[in-house]
């Protein structure tokens, strides 16, 4: 039973890291995105 347990946490575990990985690109790319249209149209950053 307890074998039971522990694999579901493990594939908890694993589903949550790999949500987190998900975001973290989907940051990279939305950051990547916005650093090319703003160096390729000349777009000065406010702040």
């Amino acid at each position: 039973m307890s074998t039971s347990i522990e694999r579901w946490r493990l594939r908890n575990g694993i589903r949550a890291r790999w949500a987190a990985l998900e975001r973290d690109w989907q940051s990279v790319v939305v950051g990547a995105t916005i650093v090319a249209l703003v160096s390729g149209l000349g777009l000065p950053i406010p702040w």
